[in-house]
C-alpha cells in the first residue's frame, strides 16, 4: 500500500521504529542465555577470558564432500544463517583453548530441520576438505564411540535434541581439534564449540581440556534451558 492509499510515511516510520525495538529486545533475551565471565569465575573457570568479540563471525569456507549430493548438503547446512543470533567466545591466555557460544533462533519448525540436516551430515559425510583461500584441508569426524570426550554420553544426558561430534582438521601433525554440542529447545540452539589443537593422550594438556569441556557443558546448557 502506498502513502496515497491511506498509509502515511509517519506510519511506516512508526512500524519500523515497532520493529526494531522487537528485534532489539529479542537480541538482549537471547543475549542472557550466554555465559558471561561471572559465571565463568563462580565455577572455577577464570582463566577463561571473554574475547572483546566473537572469534567465530566469519563465513564457513566451501567445502567439497565425497559426493555432489553431500557438498550441496555440507554447503547448505554450515552457511545456514539464523535471523536471530548472539555470539561470544572465551579463551585461555595463551588461546590453546578457545570455546566459542551461539544462540540463535529460527522460523517455527526451522530449527527441527536444520538439526536433522546437521544429523544428515555426520550421518553421510566421515570425511570432507574445506578451501581456505588457494589451500584445501582435510577435515574427519572422530567416531563418536572412539572419542575420548565421550559424545554419546554427552547427547544421552541432554536428551533426544542433542547433537555432539568431534572433528579434526588440518595435515597430520598440525590438526586442530573442533568439538560441537548442539541443543535445540523449541525454535533456539544452543551451539558450543570446543577448539584446540589436538592434544597428546594422557598428556597434562588432555586432561585440562577434559576438565574445561566438562564444567562449560555443565553451564551452557544449564543457562541456556532456563528460559
Amino acid at each position: 500500500m502506498t502513502v496515497s492509499e491511506g498509509v502515511s510515511a509517519t506510519d511506516v516510520a512508526t512500524a519500523d521504529t515497532k520493529t526494531g525495538a522487537a528485534a532489539a529486545a529479542a537480541s538482549r533475551e537471547l543475549g542472557g542465555l550466554l555465559l558471561r565471565s561471572v559465571d565463568l569465575d563462580q565455577a572455577g573457570l577464570g582463566h577463561f577470558a571473554e574475547l572483546a568479540a566473537p572469534s567465530s563471525d566469519e563465513d564457513p569456507p566451501p567445502m567439497t564432500g565425497p559426493t555432489p549430493e553431500t557438498t550441496a548438503l555440507l554447503n547448505r547446512t554450515f552457511t545456514d544463517k539464523p535471523p536471530r543470533e548472539v555470539r561470544t567466545s572465551f579463551a585461555t591466555a595463551d588461546s590453546s583453548v578457545v570455546v566459542d557460544e551461539g544462540i540463535s533462533e529460527r522460523a517455527a519448525g526451522a530449527a527441527t530441520a536444520w538439526m536433522a540436516d546437521m544429523r544428515q551430515v555426520y550421518a553421510r559425510c566421515a570425511a570432507w576438505t574445506v578451501r581456505v583461500g588457494d589451500q584445501e584441508f582435510p577435515v574427519r569426524v572422530v567416531n563418536p564411540a572412539d572419542d575420548p570426550s565421550g559424545p554419546l554420553d554427552v547427547e544421552r544426558r541432554f536428551g533426544d535434541e542433542a547433537l555432539m561430534r568431534t572433528m579434526l582438521a588440518g595435515p597430520a601433525g598440525q590438526q586442530a581439534r573442533i568439538a560441537t554440542l548442539l541443543v535445540r529447545d523449541g525454535d533456539r540452539v544452543l551451539e558450543l564449540t570446543f577448539r584446540s589443537l589436538v592434544p597428546e593422550p594422557g598428556s597434562p594438556e588432555e586432561s585440562r581440556l577434559h576438565a574445561a569441556m566438562a564444567a562449560f557443558l555443565d553451564l551452557a546448557p544449564a543457562k541456556f534451558t532456563s528460559s
